[in-house]
């Protein structure tokens, strides 16, 4: 058993390293592109913020980040490795939650209101914060804490329960519906399942294969949609989101889709996703692969305003991996004072004042 839980935590740091430094590639000509030459001229309808990290391409750190338009605020400095995860913005205040490291190399659940670093966790275990809910002067943040599952309430770790025959969890999403709290994510026992749970109650979301709850957790009109991250092998149409509890299927098997966020527009149901095909987001059951103008493209988050969509990522640059986000398809490199490299994790959209 100590064997098992040694493999699943390291399993899910893996997890958290993998999506923030999987194109960790620097420009063999040590060459780095400058904010002037990197960023396509785009007309801004919005006021964009887009969390993650940036890193220096001579001594590799990297440091947690956010983008205001295009503008870097870096989150921590001479850290050993951080990021930002999630991105929320309040009125005036900006919160970013993700990780910073300790001495040890152990990661530290953090996040940060107005720039100013709050840690959630101590040094020697480890932790990361991830999706973020703001209500009123509450701020609730969902994560994980060694192998459990956990959210935080203005700094208070609530431990979320497994389901019988399940060893780890570890939450994605979180959303509040009046004084309901409901976080999503999964739980490992002899295979993955998609979980949510309703003010620490949890539920499991059906589906006939592993499968993981997506980073965020939407309502539209009394309803609750949760994405389905990842999934197995299944001999049926693959589950793409829950609506209700209820799995439903935006494709057949023509390509495997794996669902990252959710966000209702009336009608109209988007995903943005990791499939066979390449890497964009579904309307409905129209597929639309990020801009071939961008390297490499790997989506990571979803923003709408109006008819415009905004989509968060990571994609090559100059042969740099570098944090990306895209306005109807059209790529915007993000650059940063500590270096080029970079990778975007979540994108929040909000009107112009």
């Amino acid at each position: 058993m100590k064997k098992y839980l040694r493999l699943t935590n390291l399993i899910l740091i893996v997890l958290l390293i993998f999506t923030a430094c999987k194109k960790d590639n620097v420009d063999p000509d040590g060459t780095t592109p400058t904010k002037q030459d990197s960023l396509p001229k785009y007309v801004q309808t919005a006021n964009v913020y887009v969390a993650g990290s940036t890193y220096d391409s001579v001594t590799y750190k990297r440091e947690a980040a956010y983008w205001k338009n295009g503008v870097a605020v870096i989150l921590t400095r001479d850290n050993r490795y951080a990021s930002a995860n999630a991105i929320a913005v309040d009125g005036d205040n900006v919160y970013a939650t993700g990780y910073t490291t300790d001495a040890n190399g152990a990661t530290i659940a953090t996040y940060w209101k107005n720039g100013i670093q709050v840690n959630l966790t101590q040094n020697n275990t480890n932790a990361s914060a991830g999706s973020i809910a703001i209500q009123g002067n509450d701020v609730y943040i969902a994560g994980f804490v060694g192998s459990s599952a956990v959210f935080w309430k203005n700094g208070q770790q609530f431990n979320l329960p497994l389901l019988g025959g399940m060893t780890i969890g570890s939450s994605a999403g979180i959303a509040l519906q009046g004084t309901d709290i409901y976080v999503s994510g999964y739980q490992i026992g002899p295979k993955a399942s998609a979980v949510y749970w309703k003010n620490g109650e949890p539920f499991r979301l059906p589906n006939d294969s592993a499968s993981y709850a997506g980073k965020n957790i939407a309502f539209e009109d009394g309803n609750m949609y949760i994405p389905a991250s990842y999934q197995g092998n299944t001999k049926g149409a693959r589950v793409n989101y829950w609506k209700n509890n209820v799995p439903v299927s935006l494709t057949d098997l023509a390509f495997s889709v794996n669902a990252i966020q959710i966000l209702i527009n009336g009608a109209d149901v988007y995903l943005a996703c990791h499939t066979s095909k390449g890497s964009g987001y579904l309307k409905n059951n129209q597929l639309t692969l990020l801009s071939a103008n961008a390297v490499s493209p790997e989506i990571t988050g979803l923003g709408l305003i109006g008819d415009d969509v905004y989509c968060s990522g990571q994609s090559t640059y100059q042969k740099l991996s570098v944090a990306t986000f895209w306005k109807n398809n059209i790529p915007v490199y993000l650059s940063s004072p500590i270096g080029r490299g970079g990778f975007a994790s979540s994108i929040v959209v909000k009107p112009l004042k």
